[in-house]
């Protein structure tokens, strides 16, 4: 999905640009804009140099949602289910197995968190920065504002 947006951060290699709703805006989800919010930010990789109040478009990827709910629902039940099947296959005292399952799964989310710093925290692709729409600076001053009320 690509959509434009204004630049309201400039950090060197990336820039935060803030994507305003829109009356053609659904509730797909595909941006993370719930219905009662009026604009998403993103922070993308600068490649092509947009300045503070750039307006430039972006092409948000389609989360692989069910990567995700794999790995943060599925994955850490896995070795709690194993060793309750183990436990109970060896017909192991009740206290013993409870135990177990909340060890396997305290190893599944270990796992998660192993594979999610070994991934640089990447689940889903960033939207990237496709073109810059016109150098005008558009409510340079509304965005300024925003940037000192932020610091304070």
């Amino acid at each position: 999905m690509v959509e434009r947006g204004v630049v309201i951060k400039d950090k060197g290699k990336f820039a935060q640009v803030r994507i305003e709703r829109h009356s053609a805006c659904g509730s797909c989800g595909k941006c993370g804009m719930t219905e009662k919010q009026r604009h998403a930010d993103f922070f993308v990789e600068n490649s092509l140099n947009a300045r503070l109040g750039d307006i430039v478009e972006i092409d948000i990827p389609e989360a692989n949602t069910a990567r995700l709910a794999f790995v943060a629902y599925i994955l850490p039940i896995i070795p709690a289910l194993i060793l309750l099947g183990i436990s109970i296959g060896l017909k192991w005292k009740e206290w013993l197995t409870i135990l177990l399952f909340f060890v396997g799964l305290a190893v599944g989310f270990v796992i998660v968190a192993l594979i999610d710093k070994l991934s640089k925290h990447k689940w889903a692709e960033s939207p990237t920065l496709k073109a810059i729409v016109n150098n005008e600076k558009i409510n340079n001053n509304k965005i300024e504002g925003e940037n000192k009320n932020e610091q304070n």
